[in-house]
């Protein structure tokens, strides 16, 4: 390459850089919108929850049904805490039912949505061999862990 022709190749880059730069950014999302996504999210867990509790009591569905409930709820367990969680979306915003507490203990509640990542897995293992037991039991602890951080986070439904 020519000294001329990189400083043109410079110059370009140099150009796209700085357009993108000053590019303007996109709008940070409201407490209110933040606190929907967040709901949004987490109706993957209990969606798949609902799927798998009518089949295992009979209720209808399939093992197929009961595996893509449990993917549904594994990827929504690796989910980013820190972008669901975000301070200022603690109940009575948007309907919120998040206790203003899981901020003051943040450590505690992050460790909590860490420890049902390992519970999600298991109950996609389970749900792939097709038996109802190893299903159960593993949709049983994948229920305890979420409860943990319901209960210490979570404002009750009436």
């Amino acid at each position: 390459m020519t000294h001329r022709t990189l400083h043109a190749v410079f110059a370009v880059a140099l150009s796209a850089g700085l357009f993108l730069a000053s590019a303007p950014a996109a709008p940070a999302a409201t407490p209110e919108e933040l606190v929907k996504a967040r709901q949004q999210h987490m109706k993957k867990f209990g969606g798949g929850m609902q799927t798998i509790g009518k089949f295992l009591k009979g209720e209808g569905g399939t093992v197929e049904d009961v595996q893509k409930a449990a993917a549904q709820i594994d990827e929504a367990a690796k989910g980013d805490f820190t972008a669901l969680f975000q301070p200022g979306t603690a109940a009575p915003v948007a309907e919120s039912a998040a206790r203003p507490e899981l901020w003051q203990n943040l450590p505690k509640a992050q460790q909590q949505w860490v420890d049902v990542k390992p519970q999600t897995a298991k109950l996609v293992a389970a749900a792939a061999t097709g038996d109802k037991a190893q299903i159960a039991q593993a949709q049983q602890a994948t229920g305890k862990a979420c409860t943990a951080c319901h209960e210490d986070f979570r404002i009750k439904k009436n």
